[in-house]
């Protein structure tokens, strides 16, 4: 049938441009739904009656939407989605299906360019996953420093290639348990290192360890280099010129990294006391001005996902407990559930293992959950 999909761009563009006259209608069943969506789509789940073939109950379901709007359906993948439109088609519905569905909503980036002195830092936001990714870009030399890529790696090739940007670093600031890395696929394209601090991943793959590197020169700005461990052992973040922080999962805007993952609950609770340790020391060491970067973000519409240190330091409760034993509780108490697949993608990220796209897009379906809270 012509023109049964819309793609993932043109529905973000819709919603970015507030454009009006259309539905989205998630069809898969209201777990998955709450579990993770699109903003504004609404749940009517007929995923299980498309397995079934029971077209008596789709219709049923879908004739209380409205006929004149445009309907786009959404399912996990895009597949069981196109029959209900085709549905909805043959009801006289104008209806469209979202090409590759919520897996194809992964794929979708906003980029936003924020302003320092000497530096620029381009954030890439990664809206389906609420994974962040940046590009540093000294302004006296061009020379640019890429943080946390996902791996859609030809998002940033696209934004560096007509910008003129001299590529110079490709860093990690962890080995990621919610998204695979595209730091090592895009460091051998373009015949560059990949650096990641070498107590987080396994020997056997080519990298630069930055394990005893303290400062790293990015043209005329200075990156320094710190030891931020909490959740992970080995995490580290970046402050440029002292002016921004990037810091991985240490810090949300929501809430410190959960410590967790991939850890027993002894661990866990040692990775809690960690935690509060390297808070309380960067709460020593930054000024309140210094702009705190995050790789994820989850419930957050500010934009870009960004915020003055110390406004997050009086909008996040656990950055104000002074007892360490408190701390610990208040954050190992109601710790989301784990990431899909977070055992399977960290090992992969930790390996340097580079997996097909689709199989790596696959094992990513779902919310990140790296807050602790």
């Amino acid at each position: 049938m012509d023109n049964l999909l819309i793609s993932p761009k043109e529905v973000k563009e819709r919603l970015n441009s507030n454009i009006n006259g259309y539905i989205l209608v998630d069809i898969r069943e209201s777990d998955e739904f709450n579990d993770w969506k699109i903003p504004g789509a609404v749940n009517i789940p007929v995923n299980n009656f498309i397995a079934q073939g029971n077209y008596t109950e789709i219709r049923s379901k879908l004739e209380v939407l409205p006929k004149d709007k445009m309907i786009i359906t959404i399912c996990a993948k895009g597949i069981n989605s196109q029959v209900a439109a085709s549905v909805l088609r043959e009801m006289g519905y104008n209806a469209v299906s979202l090409d590759k569905g919520m897996k194809g909503w992964n794929e979708n980036f906003d980029i936003y360019r924020i302003y320092f002195d000497k530096f620029d830092v381009i954030q890439f936001v990664r809206i389906g996953k609420g994974c962040l990714s940046y590009l540093v870009i000294d302004k006296a030399t061009g020379q640019t420093a890429l943080f946390e890529p996902a791996i859609f790696i030809n998002e940033y090739e696209d934004y560096i290639r007509p910008n003129a940007l001299h590529l110079k670093y490709i860093i990690d600031t962890h080995a990621h348990a919610d998204h695979f890395s595209g730091g090592l696929e895009l460091a051998k394209k373009l015949n560059l290192d990949y650096y990641v601090n070498e107590t987080e991943v396994d020997s056997g793959f080519h990298f630069k360890s930055l394990k005893a590197v303290k400062n790293i020169k990015l043209g005329e700005s200075n990156i320094e280099i710190l030891f931020t461990p909490g959740h992970t052992d080995a995490s580290l973040s970046f402050l440029v010129n002292n002016e921004a922080l990037l810091c991985g999962d240490l810090l949300l805007l929501e809430s410190p990294g959960r410590p967790d993952l991939a850890r027993t609950k002894d661990e866990s609770l040692a990775g809690a006391g960690i935690l509060f340790d390297t808070l309380q020391q960067l709460k020593q060491k930054l000024n309140d001005n210094i702009k705190i970067l995050p790789s994820h973000f989850t419930k957050t519409g500010i934009r870009p996902v960004m915020m003055a240190f110390g406004e997050l330091k009086r909008a996040t409760a656990a950055l104000n407990i002074e007892d360490k034993n408190e701390f610990i509780d208040f954050i190992t108490s109601n710790i989301p559930n784990t990431p899909p697949n977070f055992e399977t993608i960290k090992k992969f990220n930790k390996a340097g293992v580079m997996i097909p796209l689709d199989y790596a897009e696959d094992l990513e379906i779902g919310p990140n959950r790296c807050a602790a809270r």
